[in-house]
């Protein structure tokens, strides 16, 4: 356990100036929030932005070639692997944390109020994509490594574009979608357990992918 820690501590100490930019994010989401005069679209972007940063520790690592340092630490490559998604944990946690507290003060000081079911459901929506993209991309980055796959960072966005765009045409999708949100409507209190349910299972899912893909990989 105290080696799984000491590589997220590694992750955090590489990529330490990258999040530094984590504020200019933040003031990039209020802009947006108070442009579209809808708070929760703070939220939305926040994390959209996390995943950026959250990935961009796979480009340090390459081009400070500190896999090979990787390779001389007492760690497996499946502790390494797990210490690169508990980074990624830690990023979204605090992300989301953050984008709930900027999105309510936000409807407070435009005085635009949101109702709950909005708010929560903008945050649970918000966490889940963050795991579905870093899921997606990190599983492809371990594979591929930044320099050739970088731009799959944005591949979750296209993805989940293509797929509503399917389930449009092809089923009932506006009708089920307002009997959801009528569900979560009369049990709002499902609403955050459902996003971080969701996204704690993407993660972990992509985890052993990952894990399958960078064991076989030669570095």
């Amino acid at each position: 356990m105290n080696r799984i820690r000491n590589a997220v501590k590694l992750d955090f100490h590489a990529a330490k100036a990258t999040l530094a930019m984590a504020p200019v994010t933040f003031i990039i989401g209020i802009v947006v929030g108070v442009a579209a005069k809808q708070p929760v679209f703070t939220a939305l972007f926040v994390m959209l932005f996390s995943v950026v940063l959250g990935g961009m520790v796979f480009s340090i690592h390459e081009k400070n070639h500190t896999e090979k340092l990787f390779g001389t630490l007492p760690l497996t490559r499946t502790e390494m692997i797990i210490g690169r998604y508990g980074y990624a944990l830690v990023i979204g946690a605090v992300g989301i944390v953050i984008a709930a507290v900027l999105s309510w003060a936000l409807s407070k000081i435009i005085d635009i109020p949101v109702e709950p079911v909005i708010y929560w459901g903008a945050l649970a929506v918000s966490f889940a994509y963050y795991c579905f993209a870093v899921g997606v991309s990190f599983a492809v980055f371990f594979k591929l490594g930044f320099a050739k796959a970088g731009t799959f960072t944005m591949l979750p966005m296209y993805l989940l574009v293509i797929l509503f765009m399917l389930l449009n045409r092809r089923t009932n999708f506006a009708d089920e979608l307002g009997a959801l949100m009528q569900f979560f409507t009369d049990n709002q209190f499902l609403i955050p357990i459902f996003g971080v349910a969701g996204g704690l299972l993407l993660l972990a899912i992509s985890a052993v992918i990952a894990n399958r893909l960078y064991t076989k990989k030669e570095i």
